[in-house]
């Protein structure tokens, strides 16, 4: 499953724990082949690992920057910069997140941008689900305001009922991508 860019629409993907690294890739691949600006808010993967990951599934890096919340975290060397990354301290840290976020959609160049969170059910492990969805809804409400198309990805599985409500609500398509 791979999304087709509309807009300034936001979606929330869900998909297995064992497929959802697959489709996260193979969006961010479509929407950069489509000439998106990509920022990506990793919260499951340190950005060597993503870089790699990216590289080889057909990327294009030139379009991309990763908020990497996990390197620090798990006591990784931050590596020399490359302009591709911004260090967050932890996944709990929403604040260095939004700000971080922030200063990106503001150097982005006009025309097709794009956030991906990657993922929501890793973050709860984090903060209190109330705390996520606050965060959660200031970010999609800063997307809309700023008309960048935004793409949330969950594990199908792994939301609560008022969490999966919430999102819903925030969300302009809710998008199960391994439905047959």
């Amino acid at each position: 499953m791979v999304l087709i860019p509309q807009g300034d629409e936001i979606d929330l993907v869900l998909a297995t724990s064992a497929t959802l690294k697959n489709h996260t890739t193979d969006t961010i691949r479509e929407l950069t082949t489509s000439g998106y600006s990509v920022v990506v808010v990793s919260v499951t993967l340190p950005y060597i690992v993503l870089k790699k990951i990216y590289e080889t599934g057909g990327v294009d890096l030139s379009r991309l920057h990763i908020i990497d919340a996990v390197t620090k975290y798990s006591g990784g060397k931050v590596p020399e910069t490359d302009g591709l990354c911004t260090f967050i301290s932890n996944p709990g840290n929403l604040t260095d997140i939004g700000i971080a976020a922030n200063e990106w959609f503001r150097s982005l160049p006009e025309g097709r941008r794009c956030l991906v969170l990657d993922d929501i059910s890793t973050m709860l492990l984090y903060s209190p689900s109330v705390s996520i969805l606050k965060f959660i809804h200031f970010i999609t409400n800063k997307l809309r305001i700023l008309e960048i198309r935004g793409v949330l990805f969950a594990v199908e599985k792994g939301l609560p009922p008022m969490v999966m409500a919430q999102l819903s609500t925030f969300s302009d398509h809710v998008i199960t991508a391994d439905a047959a």
